[in-house]
């Protein structure tokens, strides 16, 4: 699981979903909630950001998405297995890991060094209330 820790810096809600934006060292990630109201999140809260290394997707640099969470890293490692590979990211001193097949890492000729865009759908971005 990677984990991220930031500040909420925005919350625009319609209806029961919430559209929460989290400061994470001057970078803003997106995460999409259904019934947020059960949360209670409020601005500058702290909270984890949590999201699954099967939900990290990587495109080249030249690549246009429409993720709202895309980042440009260096790839730091990759461990190559033979159906599934593990592609390892630093983000403001964090290891952010994206489990994708081998097929895809082979195809887009990943290697270690290489700068990618990694990213993640908001929808899939889940946030946890940090205790103080």
């Amino acid at each position: 699981m990677n984990i991220l820790q930031g500040k909420i810096s925005d919350i625009k809600t319609c209806d029961e979903i919430a559209q929460v934006s989290v400061d994470v060292g001057g970078i803003v990630f997106s995460s999409i909630l259904i019934d947020a109201d059960s949360m209670n999140l409020k601005i500058h809260d702290n909270v984890d950001i949590l999201f699954k290394e099967t939900e990290v997707l990587v495109a080249t640099k030249q690549s246009s998405v429409s993720a709202r969470n895309a980042f440009l890293g260096g790839v730091m490692e990759i461990k190559q297995g033979a159906i599934l590979s593990e592609i390892s990211f630093s983000f403001q001193e964090t290891i952010i890991k994206s489990i994708i097949t081998t097929g895809s890492l082979q195809a887009l000729d990943i290697k270690e060094g290489d700068e990618f865009l990694w990213f993640v759908k908001a929808n899939e971005v889940t946030l946890r209330l940090k205790e103080l």
